[in-house]
């Protein structure tokens, strides 16, 4: 038996707040909603708890598997690695970190024109 966090769905709204809050990465988003990705990530310490604007989180003292620090550590490794350039496990490129470059032709300023002296 341990403390871990709940997440009542019907009071989630998406807005990934908890995702962020959550150092170990036991919060996802999936389908709009967050969900706790395992167990094992999560510590119990709450972090997202005071992040949701919805009252989503709580804790609850149930049977859990206990936390894997070994484990998140690989997790966030892995989460790194996606935003440095990897691919996800299905191998979608759309979902790779690029780079956005301004070229001449973009950044260079559009003409206007004078409308200052047209009969409207």
């Amino acid at each position: 038996m341990r403390k871990i966090i709940r997440i009542d769905e019907s009071r989630c709204n998406g807005c990934g707040l908890c995702v962020k809050a959550c150092h170990e990465g036991a919060i996802a988003l999936e389908n709009g909603k967050a969900k706790l990705v395992s167990e094992t990530y999560c510590d119990g310490l709450g972090d997202c708890i005071g992040e949701c604007p919805q009252g989503a989180i709580s804790f609850e003292v149930r049977e859990a598997a206990a936390y894997d620090q070994a484990a998140v550590k690989s997790r966030m490794e892995s989460q790194r690695s996606m935003a440095q350039g990897g691919t996800l496990p299905c191998g979608c490129p759309g979902s790779m970190a690029r780079e956005l470059k301004k070229t001449e032709k973009n950044t260079a300023e559009r003409k206007m024109p004078d409308i200052s002296n047209q009969n409207l």
